[in-house]
C-alpha cells in the first residue's frame, strides 16, 4: 500500500549494501540486478570476479554484471 507523505516527512535515504554492509556512495553506487535486488557495485564486482556473472544472494536468479542498473546518485 502506497501512502503519500507531505514534503516535511520525506527524508533522504542512505543505502547500505545488505551483503557487505558498506554505505552506498558515488564511487560505490547501489546497482539493481535483473531480479530487482540491489547491491553495491564493489560487492557485485567481487561476487562476479571470475565469470562476470553474479548469482543473486537472495534468490536463484543469475545475471551479468554489465546488465546491472545504477539506482541512485
Amino acid at each position: 500500500i502506497e501512502i503519500p507523505l507531505p514534503p516535511q516527512l520525506r527524508f533522504h535515504s542512505i543505502f547500505a549494501c545488505p551483503v557487505s554492509k558498506e554505505q552506498g556512495t558515488e564511487q560505490n553506487p547501489p546497482m539493481m540486478l535483473n531480479c530487482g535486488h540491489v547491491l553495491c557495485q564493489e560487492t557485485l564486482i567481487r561476487l562476479g570476479k571470475s565469470s562476470g556473472r553474479v548469482k543473486c544472494p537472495y534468490c536463484p536468479t543469475e545475471s551479468s554484471i554489465s546488465q546491472a542498473i545504477r539506482v541512485f546518485f
